[in-house]
């Protein structure tokens, strides 16, 4: 009994170690384009590759740009440690992944939720993109810890492969597929653990 005791510590402590890992690194960022919405700029989905892997994230910075094919390095980070990182709050953050939520759940097809993130983070299109929104998200209360599968990617200055311009910053969620890896070599690492100590 203590055996298998320990070897359940010992795997649950690696997969928390390996989780955090996961989620805060530092990644490399790929831009192949847009869908078809628009609100004066290209709206939500934007197509990735992020680290070799596909992604379609919300551009939440309005006044930088990018290009086709456009590389560049990233920090990853919750949207948690964003609002602290940005200065913009959890009720804001909260705000941004609501609005995040709500365009990847159309698909993008309707191209405000993307304004209003612009709007909320720099406050331009003007005039306001939607007030009757903006009443909204001011009336509901975000907390911290609100949104903890959103994922926010932090452009690195200086890494950019374009114009040497500060690149946009993205919102999404991490990649599931990285995720699911991860458990399956969990799993088989019980069952290889298992056999060898007879358990």
């Amino acid at each position: 009994m203590k055996k298998t005791l320990a070897i359940v510590s010992f795997l649950a402590v690696g997969l928390l170690v390996l989780t955090g890992s996961a989620t805060a690194t530092n990644v490399m960022m790929q831009f192949n384009g847009n869908g078809s919405y628009s609100y004066n700029y290209p709206t939500y989905p934007y197509y990735f590759d992020v680290n070799g892997s596909p992604e379609s994230l919300m551009c939440i910075s309005y006044n930088e740009h990018i290009a086709y094919g456009e590389t560049w390095e990233a920090n990853v980070m919750s949207l948690d440690s964003f609002a602290v990182f940005s200065g913009i709050g959890y009720q804001e953050a909260g705000e941004l992944g609501w609005l995040f939520l709500r365009a990847a759940s159309d698909g993008g097809s309707d191209p405000l939720y993307n304004a209003e993130a612009w709007y909320l983070m720099e406050g331009v299109p003007t005039p306001d993109p939607s007030p009757a929104m903006d009443a909204l998200l001011a009336s509901m209360t975000f907390n911290q810890g609100q949104y903890p599968g959103l994922r926010v990617f932090v452009p690195i200055d200086g890494t950019q492969s374009w114009t040497g311009e500060p690149v946009q910053i993205f919102i999404g969620t991490p990649e599931p597929s990285s995720l699911f890896l991860l458990g399956t070599a969990m799993l088989g690492a019980v069952g290889v653990l298992r056999r060898r100590i007879n358990l």
